[in-house]
């Protein structure tokens, strides 16, 4: 009797205290109703690492003095996002010729410093001496050696100083030949490990390489596909030696290494078109218009196409949340 009484009370509907009878909503009824369309705001902070070490290594053989002058030349288009920056940096130079024994992962010496920091006067001046060091070096460029050597196995000897552990590390190779490294000091397997394991985040580590493509670039003498292989596994920028224009290379590199972004996440799925974008540096908000940044859906970011946030700038997102129901059907 007891449990007969308990099942009217549920299909009848529930009784207050007073004796009121309750109904139960409609199967059919949403409870809660629909609150209509959700939105909302995603605020990012713009951030760098605070602090950075770049190694460029450059190829020293009998084929490389324009590509030498180049890189010096172009140099201010990479230090630029430096000194704008309020970065610990250091830059240095070491050569690809591993038989020399004044050569062998050592960082160059000019300007009577061994690298480049923010206290450095004439920085493009010395960079330009440091790179530009001629074409006497071994036939058989190894540099993946140059570069392990220079931050690892040098790191507490002769290049005491340069690399420090809570610093990004950032290196980039130049060369119009593949690798001739050997699997001394590390094989390449080992070397992208020691990569990738290098720093807490891979954020904070890149390896780029200015070579020679696989298709293009009649004049290098072969494609540089061990340094690139290195670069897809590691994270860097990839671009010809044979270009005509070096500033857009060294742009992207300093861009990379000081840790500033274009590409910004959002936390949940949007409506379409119901994005808008703001930034706000130093007190003042400033809108931004669908020209002037994408949005990649497999990404769930935008992108800004040119503009890049200053440090400490906050990106503000705001959108319409797309409802669990839409994302069913999209799935399907």
């Amino acid at each position: 009797m007891v449990r007969w009484v308990v099942l009217v009370a549920a299909v009848m509907g529930c009784r207050s205290e007073g004796g009121v009878s309750v109904p139960l909503p409609p199967p059919d009824v949403h409870n809660p109703q629909d609150l209509g369309p959700q939105f909302r705001t995603d605020v990012i902070t713009q951030v760098t690492i605070p602090a950075v070490d770049v190694l460029f290594v450059v190829d020293n053989s009998c084929s490389m003095s324009e590509e030498q002058k180049a890189l010096g030349a172009n140099f201010p288009a990479f230090i630029r996002w430096f000194l704008e920056s309020s970065l610990d940096y250091h830059i240095g130079v070491v050569s690809m010729d591993m038989r020399d024994p004044e050569h062998g992962g050592q960082l160059r010496d000019a300007g009577g410093v061994r690298w480049i920091d923010a206290q450095t006067p004439g920085a493009e001046g010395v960079f330009a001496e440091m790179v530009q060091m001629g074409t006497g070096g071994h036939f058989q460029e190894e540099g993946r050696a140059a570069a392990f050597t220079a931050v690892e196995k040098l790191a507490t000897t002769f290049n005491k100083g340069f690399i420090r552990p809570d610093a990004g590390l950032h290196i980039t190779v130049v060369s119009d030949e593949d690798d001739g490294s050997t699997d001394s000091p590390v094989s390449r397997s080992e070397f992208v490990h020691y990569l990738q394991t290098a720093r807490p985040t891979q954020r904070m580590v890149s390896f780029s390489s200015i070579v020679g493509p696989v298709t293009g670039c009649p004049t290098i003498g072969e494609p540089g596909s061990d340094y690139m292989a290195v670069t897809n596994l590691v994270g860097g920028v990839i671009w010809p030696i044979c270009s005509d224009d070096w500033t857009v290379v060294l742009d992207d590199l300093g861009f990379l290494a000081v840790g500033l972004s274009r590409e910004f996440h959002l936390s949940d799925l949007p409506v379409a078109n119901t994005v808008s974008v703001s930034v706000e540096t130093e007190g003042v908000v400033v809108p931004f218009d669908e020209t002037s940044w994408v949005y990649s859906e497999p990404r769930n970011s935008i992108r800004f196409l040119e503009f890049v946030p200053d440090p400490l700038a906050t990106v503000s997102i705001s959108y319409q949340l797309l409802s669990s129901g839409v994302r069913d059907l999209q799935a399907r």
